[in-house]
């Protein structure tokens, strides 16, 4: 008979082990246990390791580090600061940008609130000032969260009142998801600073200047908002500049346009923006730079920015295949498609007078708050109908005409009889 070369005959049964019975108790009992105690004993595991990271030594010393290191810093949002820094030592560790697609689950592993005026700052402020500083801080982080921002640099500008020729601008060194209410810096039109706010940090002079000129020169403009994403730049760069070839870019209207002359804060190049910017436009793309969006209100600036960049987006996806391969309408459809979109934009369903962007800018002032930004901001309209249940209500408003399923033959008989 032929052998293995283990030793085995070939052919012969293989002999299968017999799975070994489990009579210990513990495992009779662990495989016997509810679904639920079991998850109670899991949780209570998990507990523990908290419990055993909270006892660290070397968990304290760090912790003590932090607070210390903040405390030494002075007025500052340090709490918020530190909150961050110490939620990051104990959650999982998640990415802080999110793209547009994800803007519903924005944030990452810690959110600073927007709305952090509290205490004395309540008082030092207005009712519309505080708001003003929410909504302009809000739309800092709606830039950033839409992959806008350039580190510190860009600024966003909000007029505080007419009278004063006051206006707010982010510090010039905190990231754009750091900006909240009180951090912002408030200045006069000559870049003096009136009130730092809850930082340490000064201005961008230089960046200002831009801000300064226009706001000026135009009493009308009540925000500024000024950035150089790549497809702008791009776009900016081309002699033909910005094409109607969307809806995006028809939206904007008329286009103005400034040649670069480098970062200068002279009084000559401030009467060039002015004058290139013009009486009524409100988007001028800065050649080799970037643009600028200017509202009436913060909404509207941020109406024209988003429009802007969605359009040099179209423009730059489109260019490869040659300007002279795209169409463009003409200058009656051009006008008369910006005049129904700008007409569109003002009206609602409900029959609510919305100015620009304001319908949308609520929109997006709900994620955040759904998604734990805490704006602050005041909504117009509120997502969910409430019923007046002042109002008495009867079971029938308008009673039925008597009728019965016989009326009309009724009537026939009616009529025929002598």
């Amino acid at each position: 008979m032929p052998i293995a070369t283990n030793g085995t005959h070939i052919g012969s049964p293989v002999k299968t082990q017999t799975p070994v019975q489990e009579d210990d108790d513990d495992s009779r009992r662990e495989l016997e246990r509810p679904v639920d105690v079991k998850e109670d004993m899991r949780q209570m595991g998990q507990r523990q390791r908290v419990t055993m990271i909270l006892n660290s030594s070397e968990f304290r010393d760090e912790l003590d580090a932090i607070i210390t290191d903040a405390l030494k810093h002075g007025p500052h949002p340090a709490s918020l600061i530190s909150l961050q820094q110490i939620s990051e030592l104990l959650l999982p560790h998640t990415s802080r940008w999110t793209t547009v697609s994800s803007l519903s689950r924005a944030g990452g592993s810690v959110i600073v609130p927007i709305n952090d005026i509290r205490g004395v700052d309540s008082t030092t402020y207005s009712k519309s000032e505080r708001l003003l500083r929410c909504k302009l801080a809000s739309l800092y982080r709606l830039i950033d969260l839409f992959g806008w921002s350039q580190g510190i640099y860009n600024h966003i500008t909000a007029r505080v009142n007419q009278e004063q020729e006051h206006f707010l601008i982010n510090p010039f060194g905190m990231m754009y998801h750091e900006v909240t209410g009180s951090s912002l810096v408030k200045v006069d039109v000559a870049g003096n600073i009136v009130d730092p706010g809850s930082t340490t940090y000064g201005i961008n002079r230089a960046g200002y200047t831009l801000h300064s000129a226009i706001h000026k020169a135009r009493p009308d403009i009540k925000c500024i908002v000024h950035l150089h994403t790549p497809a702008v730049a791009a776009v900016s760069a081309m002699k033909c500049g910005l094409l109607p070839l969307s809806q995006d870019a028809l939206f904007c209207g008329k286009i103005s346009y400034h040649d670069y002359r480098g970062i200068s804060i002279e009084d000559d190049v401030k009467k060039l923006l002015v004058e290139d910017l013009g009486p009524i436009n409100k988007v001028m793309i800065l050649r080799n730079h970037g643009f600028v969006a200017c509202g009436e209100t913060i909404e509207e600036a941020w109406k024209y920015a988003f429009n802007v960049i969605n359009a040099c987006e179209v423009q730059v996806r489109a260019a490869p295949i040659g300007l002279d391969q795209l169409y463009l309408p003409s200058s009656e459809q051009q006008k008369r498609i910006a005049d129904v979109l700008q007409g569109n934009i003002n009206e609602a369903s409900d029959d609510k007078k919305w100015k620009i962007g304001e319908l949308e800018y609520e929109c997006l002032m709900r994620i955040l708050d759904n998604a734990g930004f805490r704006t602050g901001y005041v909504y117009r309209q509120p997502l969910i109908r409430t019923i007046d249940k002042s109002a008495t209500f009867k079971d029938v408003e308008v009673p039925p005409a008597a009728s019965s399923a016989t009326s009309f033959v009724d009537a026939g008989q009616t009529q025929t009889e002598p």
